[in-house]
Formats: C-alpha cells, structure tokens, sequence
C-alpha cells in the first residue's frame, strides 16, 4: 500500500469517525420528539430567551412577546424538555473539541450549546409556567439534590420558586441548604422558600435563623419572606429588631430599610414613631377583643377592629388621605351612645399635596392600641399626635 493511499485512508476514516460520532451527539442531543407551536419545536423557540441582556430576541421585541406565547401555549407538554434541559451536563472537553473539529471540517452544522445556557432558558420557561408546572415539582427536587452542577443546581431552585406555592413539598429540601457553607447554595434556598411560602410554623423560624447569615443578601430575602407572613410572623420580631443596631445593617441603608419595612408588615407598632392611644386597655380578654375599635368616617362611625380579634390586630384605615384627623372610640354594643371617646388625632408631616398616600395603621398588642402613620410616597414614617378636644 502506499504512502499517500495510506493518508488518505487515515483522512477518509478520521473523517467518517467525526461524522459518526457528530451525527451520534447530534442524535442524543436531539433526543425524542419537542413539543411545538406554529411548526417550530419548543428549543428553538427557547434558544437565547432569558430573562437578561443577553436574551435574542431582546426585551420589548415582538419576537420575545412571540416566544413568551409560543411556551405559554405549549404549557405543561413543555415541562419533560424542561427537566432534561436542567438535568443537563457539558459535554467532556475531548468529545468538545471533536465535535468543534468536525463543525469546522463541514461534517456537521450543529452548534454545542453550553449546559448553563439551557439551564437558563428553562428556568425562564417555569417562570413563565408557573403555578401551572407544580406537576414537574418532584423531578425537580430529585435534580436540586443530585447537584448536578452549580448552574443545575440553582436551576432547579429557581424553579421551585416560580411555582410558588405548590412547590411546597420541596421545601425540607431546601431549608436544609439555609446552613450550607456555601453562600450562593444558602442564598438560592432562601430565594426559593421566599416565593413559596408554607406553613408559618415550619418556615417562619428557618428565616428568622437565616436573618444572621453573614451574606446581606441572604438577610435581605429572609426579610422579604417573612414579611409575607404579617402578623403570623411576630416571633421574629426579636431577632428583626436586633437588625436595627446591627453594624452590618446600620452601614448599608438598603437593608435597614428592608428591616423597617418587614417591620411595619409585621409588626408596624415596632418601628417608626407610633402613638399609643390607650394603654391597658380593657378591650382585651383571653387573648381576644371584647369590643370594637371605631374610627369617625364622614360623621359616621365604622368599625376597624371588630369584637371577637384574636390579639394581636391591626386595621388600616381605608382613607389614604387622614387630614384633618382621626376620631376614635371602642364600644361593646352596636349603638354608639355607648361608646368610650379614645381621642381625636393629627398625623403631622403630611406634604400639602392634594393626593398624599399616607397608610395609617391602627394596632392592638400588648396591651395597648397603637396608633403608626407611614408616607408611602417619599418612604419615611410620620409622628402622630394627640389633639386635645373633648368628645363630641
């Protein structure tokens, strides 16, 4: 055999072997049948849409809009390429520069995506599916605990927060991470239970434990998830006041912020400048009220806080506007001859605007009932005072 027979055959083989392994990737890369809208399969319409600036088609553009509708319609058929796409791997990096090879001698076409991209655009798609893919929840779990990569692994978080609520199931798994050592693992956990909520006996201590976690962002979500429970999650308060003098939050006024703001939706009689109207007041019995707290409406009286609360309670008054001021009495029965004048009151620092969002919250807790008044628009609490008048 000669010298130049045996190049070429060397050629033709190495060629054919780039051609047959190309086609074998391309064939598993495929795998079996997508899901399709309008003739084109669900990963094409996926490729490059994420929720960054990296997205093509780009924000705004009727291309996105049409690839936003595309994964909406095709809805939960969507969810096994889904969960292939987040179980995914990256190829070794021999079998990478193989398949580069036989791109680049014209055997194939197909372009390697990295298995991070698809972890993205997947995760995008159960954002976009939301409450609507809670059946993908238990493949999910499996995948967050087999921690396929770091890009998989978030992947799978991230999508159990999209669903929400009926996520629930995942979350031992992910409360479980809230100590890890790693402080991305711990901050996409916390991300995680902060969308899906749960049971307050259950979730509300593993975020309070996570409000020392020494990553400010971690802190911060653990405040946002707890504030979604409102009242129900007054045994944080403690360690969310605590926050307050903590030099870490002190130096980093976004935070502190938060720490207000988690605050007054839990507890709002804790932080700003509130006024106590009564206290040891006498409406309180075994925990509930045994009269009405009532507010004076257009010169007539409307309950804010009925008889029979559980205790603690808070009422918003429903006027976002409060000047000239508040009038407020309890009573036990329905005629208001009977009931006992608590005071009129001013909110002061209100800007002479004619349309103020001012949120003024009456509260009854420990004892006492609590009058805060917080300016959503420029962000501030806002001092109240007590008017001296007689009762009318």
């Amino acid at each position: 055999m000669s010298k130049h027979f045996s190049i070429v055959a060397s050629g033709v083989a190495g060629g054919l072997v780039l051609a047959g392994m190309a086609g074998l990737l391309a064939w598993r890369t495929a795998g079996s049948r997508e899901p399709a809208f309008a003739g084109r399969p669900l990963s094409s319409w996926l490729d490059h849409h994420v929720p960054s600036s990296a997205a093509n088609p780009p924000y705004g553009s009727p291309g996105r809009d049409k690839a936003d509708e595309a994964i909406r319609s095709i809805g939960t058929n969507a969810i096994p390429t889904l969960l292939k796409m987040i179980r995914a791997r990256d190829r070794p990096p021999f079998v990478l520069k193989l398949m580069e090879l036989a791109r680049r001698l014209g055997f194939t076409r197909m372009k390697y995506r990295p298995a991070m991209w698809r972890h993205e655009e997947a995760t995008y798609a159960f954002e976009l599916l939301g409450t609507n893919a809670a059946n993908a929840v238990p493949e999910l779990i499996r995948i967050y605990e087999q921690n396929i990569s770091a890009s998989s692994h978030q992947a799978a978080a991230q999508s159990l927060g999209h669903i929400g609520p009926g996520a629930r199931a995942a979350l031992p798994a992910l409360i479980r991470r809230f100590t890890h050592t790693n402080g991305v693992m711990r901050f996409q956990a916390v991300s995680a239970v902060m969308k899906i909520g749960g049971e307050p006996e259950v979730v509300v201590p593993a975020l309070t434990r996570a409000l020392k976690d020494p990553n400010g962002s971690v802190r911060w979500n653990a405040l946002v998830g707890l504030s979604g429970f409102g009242k129900q999650a007054r045994p944080a308060v403690p360690e969310i006041l605590k926050m307050l003098n903590d030099p870490g939050v002190l130096g980093n006024s976004s935070l502190k912020q938060q720490v207000e703001i988690a605050l007054w939706r839990i507890a709002p009689e804790k932080v700003g400048k509130p006024l106590v109207v009564e206290d040891a007041t006498p409406m309180i019995t075994d925990g509930l009220t045994t009269q009405a707290l009532k507010v004076a409406f257009h010169e007539k009286r409307e309950i804010l806080v009925p008889s029979g609360q559980p205790v603690p309670a808070c009422a918003q008054y429903w006027d976002s506007d409060p000047r000239p001021g508040l009038t407020l009495y309890r009573g036990a029965g329905t005629s208001d001859d009977a009931d006992h004048f608590l005071g009129h009151f001013e909110v002061l620092d209100i800007p002479a605007s004619e349309s103020p969002n001012i949120s003024t919250l009456c509260v009854i807790a420990d004892g006492q009932i609590i009058l805060c008044a917080r300016d959503n628009h420029r962000e501030m609490f806002l001092p109240i005072r007590r008017v001296e008048m007689e009762a009318e």
